[in-house]
């Protein structure tokens, strides 16, 4: 279900269209001047902040989604309606603090389940951290060697290994299904490829549902298209992929998983450009309700298993 967009935005959205230059939807992924580009793609985050729907109170018990502002990177606590935690990633190497002061928020003092989706340090630069203070129950990544630090830690925490494969789920709740969509077996993946091996996960509790996708790129997500139902796919809040990167989330793939909501994990000022226009505008077009750690720092979703509301830090 699409969420309806405050009419005042949509006003912001037509003032914009007629002014001199560029529309913010199109004409500016060509723009020549790089401050016009700038200008543009901030007048269309404005645009899409000023669309944020009205969410329900949260009232609980729900599943919570929480986007930790880590700078550059990725690193998501997840909490089951039971008190079960998930840790996705755990961002660039001087990150712990920021995730310790999530986790120390919720009283969360052991990881039921500790996922690295990949090893690149904007994902796994604190994850030693992590594993040094936290006892942990199960760590699931890719087939890939960690650096130095995290199997050091991996060694010390004691905790269980399970390498992620495309189709099958972790176990993790009693009342929400984990399913593992990425990678998907039986593809030769170069090992520069890191990102398109990405583990991508899918979260539902009741009708409600996460889609976390790491840094999965168009190769992971025709991949994931060609091999599952849709029905797998849909989910209300997508965690869009690469930090808002328009090498992730393509068209096809977005209208599959057909979000509700959408955040990126992205540094303020990254020297990326992080989320691309493109993303944006995809966004925009769509009607889908847009946040960013960047801008709006630590992002909570609670998914209570009919609806979903958000809060800010």
């Amino acid at each position: 279900m699409r969420q309806l967009l405050r009419p005042l935005a949509l006003v912001l959205a037509l003032l914009l269209l007629l002014t001199p230059g560029c529309s913010p939807l199109h004409s500016c992924l060509h723009a020549d001047e790089p401050e016009v580009l700038d200008a543009e793609k901030q007048a269309l985050r404005d645009a899409l902040s000023m669309a944020r729907p009205d969410t329900p109170p949260y009232t609980g018990p729900s599943l919570d989604v929480i986007v930790i502002d880590v700078g550059q990177g990725d690193s998501i606590l997840l909490i089951s309606p039971e008190g079960k935690t998930m840790l996705v990633d755990a961002g660039p190497q001087d990150a712990f603090r920021r995730i310790r002061k999530v986790l120390d928020a919720h009283d969360v003092t052991a990881l039921d389940v500790v996922v690295a989706t990949h090893p690149h340090e904007d994902h796994i630069g604190s994850m030693a951290d992590v594993l040094n203070a936290c006892p942990v129950g199960m760590y699931v990544t890719i087939p890939q060697d960690p650096p130095d630090d995290v199997g050091a830690a991996l060694s010390k925490n004691g905790c269980s290994i399970s390498f992620a494969e495309g189709g099958t789920t972790i176990p993790w709740s009693e009342s929400c299904t984990v399913t593992v969509l990425n990678p998907v077996p039986g593809y030769d993946t170069e090992p520069e490829d890191l990102n398109d091996q990405s583990v991508v996960l899918h979260v539902r509790y009741g009708e409600t549902a996460v889609l976390l996708t790491g840094d999965a790129e168009a190769l992971a997500e025709k991949r994931m298209l060609d091999t599952f139902p849709r029905s797998m796919l849909r989910a209300n809040v997508l965690k869009l992929g690469h930090h808002g990167s328009s090498s992730s989330t393509g068209f096809s793939f977005f209208l599959a998983v057909d979000p509700d909501f959408a955040v990126a994990s992205c540094g303020a000022g990254n020297d990326y450009g992080h989320p691309h226009m493109e993303t944006l505008s995809l966004l925009y077009d769509t009607r889908t309700a847009f946040y960013s750690t960047d801008t709006d720092g630590t992002v909570t979703f609670h998914l209570d298993g009919e609806t979903v509301s958000v809060d800010l830090s």
